[in-house]
């Protein structure tokens, strides 16, 4: 072989031996999102509850809320299933972006390089440890990812999941919450409006059930199709929300939405990404029995 014959071949391999570590690397970087993501999941016992405004039932026997769209209150029976018990967080988010040979989303990049001053405490909000903003479509393809990577039946949560959850398996729970008390001040200690801003996953106290976040810290996409009627129509067993519709569910809406209620339910088009100071929409994912569809 000439001298330009053992060149080449020593490209070659050099090239080989490359791809071969930055293969490894990216199936490590895979395989700890992917193990990362089913050890925060949360067992959840199906069972029947009432889902929506349960005013009535309790205390004064009033409606929680004004709203049409979270009545009538209506029975739901659940499968059992395991869901998240933080939000996906940036890091998270932004590796499974990686992976998938994609950049960091419009709103990221847009608050990271905005120069405006008043954006700063924003920026500090795009850390690895806080919740991610992301459209439904994104939100939606990461859990699936993370199911197909675990051969397991991981989507997001349905709107009846999320309440269920939420409640600590349907209990009369207004705010989810360590102790179903509206009072974000001792929930964290801050000196801002807590509808402002985000902060690192987990800085609210988890509800019963050991679920972060749930009464602050943004919002969560759900499954569902939004329909203000639906809880007339909606079937008891595993409801999995209208068949069609132009906005999906958000729910775990922050103060200026709801105060924070467990029953409140809000809706977006699937393409938004809308993160603090306004309404920040995050995610969390659940794992179903591979009978629920």
């Amino acid at each position: 072989m000439t001298l330009t014959g053992y060149c080449v071949t020593g490209v070659l391999v050099l090239l080989a031996l490359t791809g071969c570590r930055d293969e490894q690397k990216r199936q490590a970087e895979q395989d700890a999102l992917v193990n990362s993501a089913l050890e925060n999941l949360v067992t959840v016992k199906g069972g029947r509850f009432q889902m929506g405004d349960f005013g009535p039932l309790i205390g004064e026997k009033l409606p929680f809320s004004a709203d049409a769209d979270n009545k009538p209150l209506h029975w739901v029976r659940l499968s059992d299933f395991r869901i998240s018990k933080y939000r996906v967080t940036w890091g998270e988010f932004n590796r499974w972006l990686e992976i998938q040979g994609r950049e960091t989303n419009d709103y990221f990049q847009e608050t990271a390089n905005d120069s405006d001053p008043d954006y700063a405490s924003l920026k500090i909000a795009l850390g690895d440890n806080y919740p991610a903003s992301a459209s439904w479509q994104d939100a939606r393809a990461y859990c699936q990812w993370v199911g197909q990577v675990s051969k397991r039946n991981i989507d997001l949560p349905t709107e009846a999941q999320w309440e269920y959850a939420a409640r600590s398996r349907g209990q009369f729970l207004i705010f989810g919450n360590s102790d179903n008390w509206y009072h974000y001040e001792n929930d964290i200690a801050r000196n801002i409006a807590p509808s402002t801003e985000n902060r690192p996953v987990g800085s609210y106290a988890p509800n019963p059930l050991g679920l972060y976040d749930i009464q602050g810290n943004g919002a969560d996409w759900v499954q569902d199709w939004y329909a203000a009627d639906y809880y007339s129509d909606s079937p008891e067993q595993d409801p999995q929300g209208p068949e069609k519709g132009d906005k999906r569910v958000i729910r775990g809406l922050p103060r200026d939405a709801g105060e924070g209620y467990t029953i409140t339910r809000g809706s977006m088009r699937p393409e938004t990404v809308q993160g603090p100071p306004s309404r920040s929409t995050g995610f969390r994912c659940v794992e179903n029995s591979p009978l629920v569809k």
